[in-house]
């Protein structure tokens, strides 16, 4: 797969003018010292979708680029904020529809139908380089006119705008919120280009759309009305980092894997609000998937932990290289599980159940009664879970933490769904079960490591006194983080905490 690009963009839309022109932007700006001309081109996009515009519908867009500009196939994914991610891939000579493996990528979003062409787009664009006192490139300032045309009918109607967009270069984060107060002061208006783009085609009903009138009707407020918002925005997190886990995008695994944590938690937590089957059928699955995204966020979490701690060492050389050779195989090792479970139709047949779930909850008689008589208990009784949990803590042993953990988990869910019910009462609990899980997994990552680490020892020659250090510090965050289990949890289990509760 081609190595992805992590680009950080704005986009806005052009002030109206008499008289068109570039974006304004140069010396004015923190570390401009110079502007440089960058030149004209004109391209042409054709953007590829489902019939029902799922891309578009999920922030993602698959276009084919030809014309002067950079030629071949962009898979653009959204990230954090102006970030966003780019995947792209040789032009060939497939038109018709998107290369297999950007179709691969986008599966989450598309189900695995073909993406084909929706959408003509040309532009015409003028760049100009943004450059500091040592003549390196920081912002990248584009001017585009655009023109846009739906390809489902030969009579629709074409859309213009014209576009200002600054990328800028080694995450100058201020220089791009400078740029961005100057326009925004010209009179731009920041734009979302796919948000742009799916007003070009407006008479095709999305997905969003399609499950807005799905579920259950009424919006009454009750219970299962309150749990099914939570497990949706929830299945809807676990699929949007489906294709930044493909391309091993900072942070995707672990936040994949808390959507399948939390989906599991709150079928666990509140039960007795569906049909038995069916939720119980979900469970082992959304298991089965956070323990596969578990061992990568492991191997991630872990090697970023020691390394970081490996060049604080005086003699980190001696030992860097056994050590970043160890933790690239294990991260390589367990992105490749986490790839084959994702192409997997367990995965796939779980995506399928968990949206006709949410779509149509099997709500028991249960779901029926207000959220303050049947969902506050069921949290009281998770943490009742959880004080068991701690009660069986074996203070020799390791083992029992994870029933810690676990409980914590599902508390710590629980108490937040309950948030728009209880308020900040809630939300002060779920912090303070937070602040019990936090330390849990501390000590577990810690222990983790220090397995790592005394694995490879006897292969280390001149660097095992390195990593014996290491290790040592791993052995006292570990000690330390069991000391600080027993502060976290009288945090947690304070009566003023709980009152809202009762």
């Amino acid at each position: 797969m081609p190595t992805p690009r992590l680009a950080l963009t704005r986009t806005f839309l052009a002030p109206a003018q008499d008289e068109p022109g570039d974006a304004p932007g140069g010396g004015e700006l923190p570390g401009v010292a110079d502007v440089r001309d960058a030149g004209a081109a004109t391209s042409e996009e054709t953007h590829y979708d489902t019939p029902d515009l799922a891309l578009a519908a999920a922030g993602a867009s698959v276009r084919r680029q030809t014309g002067e500009g950079p030629r071949g196939w962009v898979l653009a994914l959204p990230g954090r904020g102006p970030r966003h991610h780019e995947v792209r891939h040789a032009l060939g000579r497939a038109v018709r529809t998107a290369p297999a493996a950007l179709q691969k990528l986008t599966w989450a979003a598309a189900r695995g139908r073909t993406l084909g062409p929706v959408l003509q787009l040309s532009a015409t664009a003028r760049q100009r380089e943004l450059l500091d006192a040592e003549g390196r490139v920081v912002a990248r300032l584009t001017t585009r006119d655009v023109t846009a045309r739906p390809l489902g009918s030969e009579d629709a109607p074409a859309q213009s705008w014209a576009e200002w967009q600054v990328e800028v270069v080694d995450g100058r984060r201020d220089l791009l919120d400078a740029v961005s107060t100057a326009w925004e002061e010209a009179g731009a208006e920041e734009s979302d280009r796919t948000e742009q783009l799916r007003t070009v085609l407006d008479d095709v009903e999305t997905p969003e759309e399609v499950q807005a009138g799905a579920g259950r009707s009424g919006g009454s407020g009750d219970s299962g009305d309150v749990v099914r918002a939570t497990l949706a925005e929830s299945v809807g997190r676990l699929l949007s980092q489906d294709p930044l886990v493909r391309i091993d995008a900072p942070e995707a695994v672990t936040s994949m894997r808390g959507a399948a944590l939390r989906l599991d938690s709150l079928l666990a937590v509140f039960a007795p609000v569906f049909d038995a089957g069916p939720a119980e059928r979900l469970r082992p699955e959304l298991a089965w998937l956070a323990g596969v995204l578990g061992g990568a966020r492991d191997a991630e979490a872990v090697g970023e932990r020691v390394l970081a701690d490996l060049e604080e060492e005086a003699r980190a050389d001696s030992a860097g290289p056994v050590l970043q050779e160890a933790v690239a195989a294990r991260r390589a090792a367990a992105h490749r599980d986490v790839l084959a479970a994702l192409d997997d139709e367990r995965y796939r047949a779980l995506v399928t159940a968990l949206e006709e779930f949410v779509a149509v909850p099997p709500f028991a008689e249960e779901a029926g009664r207000s959220p303050k008589k049947r969902l506050v208990p069921l949290v009281a009784e998770a943490h009742r879970a959880l004080k068991d949990a701690y009660r069986d803590v074996d203070p020799d042993g390791d083992e029992s933490l994870e029933s810690v953990r676990a409980a914590a988990q599902r508390a710590r869910c629980a108490a937040e769904l309950l948030v728009p019910v209880a308020g900040d009462a809630a939300d002060d609990y779920a912090d303070a079960v937070r602040g019990v899980l936090d330390v849990v997994v501390e000590h577990e990552d810690a222990r983790r490591a220090a397995a790592l680490l005394e694995s490879l020892v006897p292969g280390a020659g001149e660097g095992a006194f390195v990593l014996g250090r290491l290790h040592a510090l791993e052995e006292v965050r570990a000690a330390v983080a069991r000391h600080d289990l027993e502060e976290a949890w009288h945090t947690a289990h304070g009566k003023k905490l709980r009152r809202w509760m009762r």
